[in-house]
């Protein structure tokens, strides 16, 4: 039903956010770092990376993998020449019509879908009442208290 890995993502992320309430900033600068916190853990549990649209831990595992791999390399870049009937060296000519290859361009995409909106608002949501709560154990009540006399 739900995917446990984005979830624990999101879970950390509210944790870490809440937890910036002890950061030793002014109360304005505790709430741009704890939304800050939230929205960068939002954007990686949403993340997937590559043609196959895979998570960025399975990505990067598969990265290193490839580039620890032995690979064979050749440092001649096109044949010099190949024997002719009469034992002459003639070069190998090369279509005109093939391109050079372009660097190939690795796909980012967001999984709105996969993860839906539910639980990136329940995270959000319980951040700010955190946050709300906070305010009013230091003297918030009094602010509200002086709009409604």
């Amino acid at each position: 039903m739900f995917n446990d890995r984005d979830l624990g993502i999101l879970g950390g992320g509210a944790l870490l956010a809440v937890l910036c309430l002890f950061l030793p900033l002014s109360f304005a600068g505790k709430i741009v770092v704890g939304f800050l916190v939230l929205v960068g853990f939002m954007v990686l549990a949403l993340l997937r990376l590559g043609p196959d649209r895979v998570p960025p831990e399975v990505w990067l595992m598969r990265r290193l993998r490839y580039g620890m791999d032995v690979h064979k390399y050749v440092n001649q870049k096109e044949p010099s020449s190949v024997a002719g009937d009469a034992g002459m060296a003639r070069p190998i000519s090369r279509p005109a019509s093939s391109p050079a290859p372009a660097t190939q361009f690795q796909p980012l995409d967001l999984a709105w879908g996969e993860v839906g909106v539910y639980p990136l608002l329940t995270a959000f949501l319980g951040v700010v009442a955190v946050y709300f709560a906070f305010w009013l154990s230091r003297g918030g009540a009094d602010q509200i208290a002086i709009w409604f006399m």
